[in-house]
């Protein structure tokens, strides 16, 4: 319950950090502070440390434009929960643009003719305008590759294709 309460949250702060139209590069910035130092999310986040210190600290530190967002953050004692704001604003604005997030699991990374295919693959297969890829190396695959884009897996690796054969083999 209290997962899914957290899941609506995120997505709520990230989708009104969207609207508020703040500089793409303050947000960036201030995402950049929360993930390199995790002692400022434990005093932040700790309930001894009173508000009023809290918000000070937040005048302090973070571009201008994003103060009062965080602040709203803050009082309502929601700070644990700011790297997944920023995640979802990223996917939010992405998901804006029509831009597509997708994972290449595969045992080599591909070489660029090879990427620029998965590419246009992907832009083809979920009508987006962009995509973003991330490369893993996945040696159990044996061969082939995996995508993982838009709720989907296309599996065209040689380990999907030996489960495959077995479940075949298995049915008859």
């Amino acid at each position: 319950m209290t997962q899914t309460i957290n899941r609506q949250a995120v997505k709520a702060y990230a989708v009104a950090l969207y609207e508020l139209g703040l500089p793409k590069e303050d947000i960036a910035a201030s995402a950049q502070i929360i993930e390199s130092a995790p002692q400022l999310m434990e005093v932040l986040s700790c309930p001894v440390v009173a508000l009023k210190e809290k918000l000070r600290c937040v005048d302090r530190i973070f571009p201008e434009s994003m103060c009062s967002f965080l602040k709203v953050v803050c009082t309502h004692g929601r700070w644990a929960l700011l790297k997944g704001i920023f995640d979802g604003y990223k996917e939010y604005a992405d998901s804006k643009k029509n831009v597509i997030h997708a994972v290449l699991r595969c045992v080599t990374p591909p070489e660029e003719r090879q990427m620029e295919g998965f590419r246009r693959y992907v832009l083809r297969r979920f009508n987006a305008d962009d995509v973003h890829m991330d490369i893993v190396k996945d040696p159990s695959l044996m061969g082939g590759f995996i995508i993982e884009a838009g709720g989907c897996e296309i599996d065209n690796s040689l380990r999907g294709r030996f489960n495959q054969l077995e479940q075949k083999l298995i049915r008859r």
